[in-house]
This record gives C-alpha cells, structure tokens and sequence, in this order.
C-alpha cells in the first residue's frame, strides 16, 4: 500500500483515490450481488475500512509533523535570537566592575575599521592608547581632544610618539564643541558607522556605562567635518 512507503501530501492524496475506487466497487459489488460471494463482499469491506484507518493516520501523522516543524522553528528564531555574529552587535552595556568587558567592547568596535578611526573623547591617557594599538595595521586614528588635565598622567607628547613607531598613522587634532563621546569609523566611506559612548574607553567599568551604535551617521557629519577641518595640535 502507497500509505505505508511514502508520507506526505501526494501519498494522502493517492490513498484517498484508492479508498474511493474500493468504496465505489463495494457500491458496484452491493447492486450486484447475485455475482459476488459473501467471503468476497467481507473482504473489500474491510480493504475500504483498513485504508480509511491508514488516511486517518496519515493525517493525524501530517497535523504532528506541522506542529513538530513549527515548534522547531520557534527555536531556531530564538537561537537567532540569543547567538548573533559579533559583527552584528549594535550597543554594549559594561556593568560596575566589568572592566576587562569594557576594554574587549572597545577593542571589538576599533577592531572593524578599515581604514580610519576617529575618537571624540576630552578625556584620554595611555590606556586609551593600549585599546587602539589593537587596531589593525595601517589604519588611521585621528583623536579629537582638549587633554583635559593633561599634565596628570593623560596623553603626552612621549606617547603619541611613542604609539606613532608602533601603530602608525596616529594624529591629534582640536575638540572646541563636543562635549559627548563618539568613535567613528571609516569616516565617508560605505564601510563606515558611528557609536556615542557613554564612558571614555580608560573608564569602561567603573560604572554602569553604555556603547550604543548611531543609526544615522549623517546626523554627526556637520560636527565630525568641522573637527576634521582644524589643524593637527601638539600636545
């Protein structure tokens, strides 16, 4: 019987034709009696009764399987869900405490550039240097500060230096207006995005603090273009 070899819709369809051919023979069979004998009628009797169990089966089989694959689906989606490629991320939240977090989160955003990165941060020292030697080779940072204090233990002339042999190329330029910090990345090309951090990267984890992407990368180009515009500064 097709029922038993194959499941799926043409397999129903098929068993369905063959228990109406049985159930028009016993029709067939009933008008004319006089040529059938009773052993033969009880036969396509329970021929029609034994496939109309195998339909049902099949049914029952086909209802079970959707409701197995939707299940499995839901799971998959929230697989999806939970397990997102790290290039996807989109915002950080580094906890009190988490600051080995906060360095892999900065680290993991310099890390995607391909060709520049720009640091809007009033605040930075070596530690800000560390993050982005991990950057890959050749690509250009351009930090835009005031150095605030910079005479306690913030950037210095050594350490741009110093970085510039290393990890080259490494630029300081001026930062009038910007009081918030951002990081942007491959600065007008298709490869670039945008983040407001709200912690410098020396400061990840010593409070609750968030790294979140910015959509709209157009919103800051007025701001990271007059930036660009200001002269190279010594410290």
């Amino acid at each position: 019987m097709l029922a038993t070899v194959l499941r799926g819709e043409i397999a129903e369809q098929q068993s369905i034709f063959i228990m109406r051919a049985f159930r028009e023979m016993r029709h067939y069979i009933r008008q004319n009696q006089q040529f059938v004998t009773q052993s033969e009628m009880q036969l396509v009797t329970a021929k029609v009764s034994e496939i109309s169990a195998q339909v049902a089966g099949i049914s029952d089989w086909k209802k079970q399987t959707e409701s197995d694959m939707e299940t499995i689906q839901k799971s998959i989606d929230s697989l999806n869900e939970n397990f997102v490629s790290e290039k996807d991320y989109k915002n950080f939240i580094i906890y009190k405490g988490q600051k080995f977090e906060g360095d892999v989160a900065y680290i993991d955003i310099y890390q995607r550039a391909t060709t520049s990165i720009y640091v809007v941060d009033d605040y930075m020292n070596s530690k800000t240097l560390q993050l982005l030697s991990q950057k890959r080779q050749g690509v250009e940072v351009i930090l835009f500060t005031e150095n605030g204090h910079g005479r306690k233990g913030f950037l210095t002339t050594s350490l741009v230096d110093d970085f510039n042999q290393q990890y080259p190329p490494l630029r300081i330029k001026s930062n009038p207006d910007c009081h918030d910090r951002l990081i942007v990345l491959d600065y007008g090309l298709p490869t670039e995005q945008a983040y407001h951090c709200g912690a410098s990267s020396k400061d990840a984890g010593n409070k609750l603090c968030a790294i979140n992407k910015i959509a709209k990368i157009k919103m800051i180009r007025p701001v990271m273009d007059e930036l660009l515009l200001g002269a190279d500064k010594m410290l």
